[in-house]
């Protein structure tokens, strides 16, 4: 359990007690330990990581259930605008990660701490002039979003306060990706569980008032979220630059090198469109789904955050990865490259394989938990008995495609997933579902069919190798 006792004072400012100096150090040595069992020790914070984050999302929504529904809808399409503009800029960090671990896989630690200095850089100002931008076009995004006119004043009291946290935001999740990159997945963990505690714990005092505290309803939830990613950047940065983590921000004689910030977006760009890519597929799944009615919409949406929970192994294991090509690729340790991905397939497709039979015998025990509908609760139990067969092709198609952005060819590994998603498993959906007739049950088959494609395809390109030339 983390706790906040024992703060000391140093010549830098504070540092908790619980973060001690060699955890901070700790980084697994993916140039040389065993394979399989360092793959594991890598991935295991990174997935507690992400857990931390479903649980980070769901706080402001649990007390803001309390304050009414119209609340609850405020928040939730206030996530989707977050959601749009942090994709559309956090994709620099990826570009930012994988220069960084190739650099640090050829030994260039210098090199890696001066793109990691001027990468933050970057991004601390581009993220403030956006949340200027923000804030000056704030007015307009109720009638963007075409909210209720009982939600639009309440999205507008959320979002004044959680921009207000926005650059801290990105600026963390830059520094906690740099971190990642040189093999440490121990401290952005540890950092992400101390802002999801401060939050939970700032939330209620802030939202509902307490003694001198005012009542300040989503204001205080923004507000609340705000102040915890503040302190998460603070955090993690005097952390990067006392030396704790491998990588020296340098900013004596600090000059914008525009040159190095272009290289950082080449790489970035791509990630941002795959993941919009995701996100857009995923908001058209949910048209075909509605068009069925409420319960078949409730059942794919109990039915997907049930996968997400499951899916979330997968992508520790696609960071994990995209880390470990990196950093062997600079090492030119190609043998390993090779072996890392290998280990990734054989150990999430058993995984995925354990936790398909898993879900399809208790499945309907999650599904039950949340609803009491007979016929949400009978198409919730289809979804999951038909996209079961596709986890284990999806976990392979993730490690394939982080395996080829890792090794710097975020362009490639952007059209294979954009492809597949877009391309194939939309149109597909749709087709058997609405043209073939299959109802509800053509999306889902088209999404697992959507899946094995996506890794059928990811593993061709994979095995042709050219990507491994790829320059960063």
């Amino acid at each position: 359990m983390v706790t906040f006792s024992n703060l000391q004072s140093g010549a830098h400012g504070f540092k908790f007690a619980a973060l001690k100096k060699e955890s901070m150090k700790k980084r697994t040595d993916l140039l040389n330990g065993p394979i399989d069992s360092t793959l594991r020790l890598f991935a295991l914070p990174l997935a507690f990581s992400f857990l931390v984050n479903i649980v980070y999302s769901l706080i402001d929504r649990f007390y803001a259930s309390r304050l009414g529904d119209a609340a609850i809808a405020a928040i939730g399409t206030c996530d989707q605008v977050t959601f749009f503009l942090f994709t559309a800029v956090s994709g620099l960090a990826t570009g930012t990660g994988i220069m960084v671990s190739r650099r640090f896989g050829e030994g260039n630690h210098e090199a890696a701490s001066r793109t990691a200095t001027q990468a933050i850089t970057g991004i601390a100002v581009m993220s403030a002039l956006l949340t200027v931008v923000m804030y000056v076009l704030m007015p307009l995004i109720p009638e963007v979003m075409r909210m209720s006119p009982e939600v639009s004043p309440l999205a507008l009291e959320y979002m004044r306060t959680l921009y207000l946290g926005f650059t801290f935001n990105l600026v963390s999740f830059q520094v906690l990706t740099i971190i990642r990159s040189v093999g440490n997945s121990v401290f952005p963990m540890t950092v992400l569980l101390i802002t999801t505690v401060i939050n939970a714990a700032l939330a209620p005092f802030l939202i509902f008032g307490l003694g001198p505290i005012p009542h300040m309803g989503l204001s205080g939830a923004g507000l609340a979220t705000a102040i915890a990613q503040a302190l998460g950047c603070v955090l993690g940065l005097m952390m990067v630059m006392r030396g704790k983590t491998s990588i020296h921000l340098t900013f004596a004689n600090y000059k914008p090198d525009f040159a190095l910030l272009k290289q950082v977006a080449r790489l970035g760009i791509p990630s941002s469109i795959q993941m919009l890519s995701v996100s857009v597929n995923r908001a058209v799944i949910f048209i075909l789904v509605g068009s069925y009615g409420t319960s078949v919409a409730a059942a794919y949406t109990l039915g997907l955050s049930l996968d997400m929970v499951v899916f979330m192994s997968v992508f520790a294991f696609g960071v994990a990865v995209e880390v470990a090509t990196g950093q062997n690729l600079g090492a030119r340790k190609l043998d390993r490259v090779e072996a890392y991905h290998r280990s990734a397939v054989k150990q999430m497709g058993i995984l995925m394989l354990s936790l398909a039979l898993v879900i399809w015998f208790f499945g309907s025990y999650f599904i039950g938990l949340y609803t009491s509908s007979a016929d949400t609760a009978a198409e919730g139990l289809r979804y999951l008995h038909t996209t079961v067969f596709g986890y284990v092709a999806f976990a392979i198609g993730l490690v394939t495609i982080r395996s080829i952005s890792g090794a710097g060819a975020p362009y490639l590994s952007m059209m294979i997933t954009a492809g597949c998603l877009l391309f194939f498993q939309l149109p597909l959906s749709y087709l058997l579902s609405h043209v073939v007739n299959m109802g509800p049950q053509g999306i889902w088959w088209g999404i697992i069919t959507g899946y094995i494609f996506f890794a059928i395809v990811a593993l061709v390109i994979h095995r042709k190798g050219n990507w491994r030339a790829a320059t960063v």
